[in-house]
C-alpha cells in the first residue's frame, strides 16, 4: 500500500492538468506562422506547438537548419510548411502570407519571432549598423503584422506574438542598439493592442531574459577600432566568436538579481511557460517574476530603477571590455 498523498499536492496536480488543458484547447488545430523558426526560441515553439497539435507555417533564412526543423516534426499529426523569408524584405512577408492563406485558408497566431541582437560601445556603432538592427527587429516585425493583421481582421480573431526582450522594458546600456529596438517592439505591440483588441486580436508581447539559445552566434559584437587590424578575417572571427562567448556567459552567469539577470534558463522550460501565459491571453509575458518586478520599480520607485540602470550599463560594458581583452589576446 503507496503512502497517502498530501492533499495539497492533489490540488497542485490538479491545476497543472487543467493548465495543460487550457493550452491545448487554445492551440490544437490552429494554424500558426512561426518567423525565425530554424533555432532558438523559434524552433522551441515550433516543437511545443507541433506536439500539442497546431499545424506550422516555419520561416527563416538559413533553409538548411529550417528543413532540419521539419523533419524533426515529421512525427506529430500536423501539416508543416516551410518557406524562405527574409523579414526586412516587404515583399518575401507578402508572398509568406499568400502561402499561409493559400494552404490553410485561416491565420490564428502569428509568432513574429526573427530578429538579431547587437553591443559594444555606443560611440563605436555606425549607422550602417544602426540601420541593419532597426531593419532587422523593428521593420521585420511591421512588414510582418502588415502582411497578416488584414487576414486577421477580415476573420475577426487572432493572436499576434511578438519576441521582444528584458532589454525591452529596462534600459540595458552596452546593448544600445537591441535595447533600442526592443523597446520599439513593445511599444509598437501596446499600440496594437490598444487599437484591436476590440476588432478580435489578441496581443502578446514576450520578453526574455537571457535564454539558453544561440543569440550570441549570431549577434554582432561591435569592437573598438583598430583593435584587429591588419589581421585576416577568419582570425579576427575566431577572436571575436571567444570574446562573444565570454560575454555571453558571463552575462547570463547566476550572480544575483541586478548583476546576472538570474542566470540563463533552457529556452524549453521559457517555451513552456510563455505559450501558457499567451493561452492566457497575457500581455506582457516573462518567464520569470523579475520582468514584472522591474516594471514596478520603474513607476513606483524611479530612484532605485536608476540605480539599476546604472548597474546593468555598467556592468555590460565592463563584460564588453573584457571581452575585448579576450579578443585581442587569443590573435597568434
Amino acid at each position: 500500500m503507496g503512502l497517502p498523498v498530501a492533499p495539497e499536492v492533489l490540488v497542485l496536480e490538479k491545476r497543472k492538468v487543467e493548465r495543460n488543458m487550457k493550452i491545448k484547447r487554445y492551440f490544437r488545430g490552429k494554424n500558426a506562422i512561426i518567423t525565425g523558426a530554424a533555432s532558438g526560441i523559434g524552433r522551441a515553439f515550433a516543437e511545443q506547438l507541433a506536439a500539442i497539435g497546431t499545424n506550422l507555417v516555419l520561416s527563416d533564412i538559413n533553409m538548411e537548419r529550417l528543413e532540419m526543423v521539419k523533419q524533426a516534426l515529421i512525427k506529430y499529426p500536423i501539416q508543416v510548411v516551410t518557406s524562405l523569408c527574409d523579414v526586412t524584405k516587404e515583399k518575401d512577408v507578402e508572398e509568406l502570407a499568400k502561402l499561409t492563406v493559400g494552404t490553410f485558408k485561416t491565420v490564428d497566431f502569428l509568432f513574429s519571432n526573427a530578429g538579431t541582437a547587437m553591443g559594444g560601445h555606443i560611440e563605436n556603432i555606425s549607422m550602417i549598423q544602426w540601420q541593419t538592427i532597426i531593419q532587422i527587429n523593428i521593420i521585420g516585425m511591421i512588414n510582418c503584422v502588415r502582411a497578416f493583421l488584414p487576414k486577421m481582421l477580415e476573420q475577426q480573431s487572432g493572436h499576434i506574438i511578438v519576441t521582444s526582450s528584458i532589454c525591452g522594458s529596462i534600459g540595458t546600456g552596452g546593448l544600445i542598439p537591441y535595447t533600442t529596438t526592443k523597446f520599439a517592439n513593445s511599444g509598437f505591440c501596446e499600440a496594437l493592442y490598444g487599437e484591436c483588441k476590440g476588432r478580435g486580436i489578441n496581443v502578446s508581447i514576450v520578453s526574455p531574459f537571457p535564454l539558453k539559445t544561440n543569440l550570441i552566434e549570431e549577434a554582432g559584437i561591435i569592437i573598438p577600432p583598430g583593435l584587429l587590424d591588419g589581421i585576416s578575417p577568419e582570425i579576427a572571427k575566431a577572436a571575436i566568436n571567444k570574446g562573444k562567448q565570454y560575454y555571453w556567459e558571463n552575462f547570463c552567469a547566476r550572480k544575483g538579481l541586478i548583476s546576472g539577470f538570474c542566470g540563463g534558463m533552457e529556452v524549453d522550460i521559457a517555451v513552456e511557460n510563455y505559450l501558457r501565459k499567451i493561452a492566457n491571453k497575457k500581455l506582457y509575458i516573462f518567464e520569470r517574476w523579475h520582468g514584472r518586478f522591474f516594471q514596478f520599480v520603474r513607476g513606483w520607485w524611479p530612484s532605485l530603477y536608476k540605480r539599476t540602470l546604472l548597474l546593468l550599463g555598467n556592468r555590460s560594458i565592463k563584460l564588453f571590455d573584457k571581452a575585448f581583452e579576450i579578443a585581442q589576446s587569443s590573435v597568434p
